[in-house]
């Protein structure tokens, strides 16, 4: 069984995420009454490249809040971007996670075809995802379902996948939980993911878990990656997983 990780493993969407995260705390209707592109001309070249820092480490989308902050352009290290998440309340980070989900539903429906296009699939991934049709393919990622959904039918691919589960922080629980109702023991799933800290939960499993390495990472994570001796996989090799 293959399991794989959405943003950062199959596509790549980092102008999208940026723009949901820039107006989290605007009138969705009112962001979407614009063309994306102009959206995206309008924000501030200092969060983008904050944000830029910040994709790097954010598992989730409310990690992407961090770039809101100007101190993130000072990042320089996992624990200067945990410390200005942690700084964030509770309740303003939890509306700005729901008003970034707002605006992304808003685009999805009044700007369809922009913000599919947004969307852009890694080399080989649909190949990969072909090639296991019909096998049990499931996606679980922090990204919502509905919009997993759509950029996959999109590009033709969703009929090649069994299942998505959204808006998931927690992967290892999720990966067992799929393994089990397919009853199949940890060690029958392949698990990809380009962010370290899941791809080690997951490897705890039991599960065969590669690190994407054309995702999203940093120094620290290639430092733990090698000293958790966890296996990565290049695009290259994608058309090596056919098992």
């Amino acid at each position: 069984m293959l399991i794989l990780d959405f943003d950062g493993v199959i596509a790549d969407a980092f102008t999208e995420c940026a723009v949901v995260t820039h107006y989290a705390d605007h009138d969705p209707a009112t962001v979407a009454a614009k063309p994306i592109a102009e959206l995206a001309a309008a924000m501030p070249a200092g969060f983008v490249t904050r944000f830029r820092t910040v994709r790097t480490y954010a598992r989730l989308l409310d990690d992407f809040m961090v770039a809101r902050d100007p101190a993130a352009a000072s990042i320089r290290g996992q624990e200067d971007f945990e410390a200005l998440a942690a700084r964030i309340p509770g309740p303003r980070l939890d509306a700005l996670a729901r008003g970034a989900t707002a605006v992304r539903a808003a685009l999805r429906e009044r700007r369809r075809t922009e913000w599919l296009d947004l969307h852009t699939l890694y080399p080989g991934i649909a190949g990969l995802l072909r090639r296991h049709s019909g096998r049990g393919t499931s996606i679980v990622t922090a990204k919502d379902e509905e919009s997993v959904w759509e950029i996959l039918a999109h590009h033709g691919l969703d009929v090649t996948v069994a299942q998505v589960v959204g808006t998931c922080s927690d992967k290892r629980t999720a990966v067992r939980r799929i393994a089990v109702a397919d009853g199949l023991p940890p060690d029958a799933v392949t698990f990809i993911d380009d962010h370290i800290t899941n791809a080690l939960a997951v490897r705890d499993t039991g599960a065969t878990s590669l690190w994407a390495w054309w995702g999203y990472h940093t120094p620290e994570h290639v430092e733990r990656a090698v000293a958790r001796k966890q296996r990565r996989v290049y695009l290259p090799e994608l058309a090596e997983l056919t098992a």
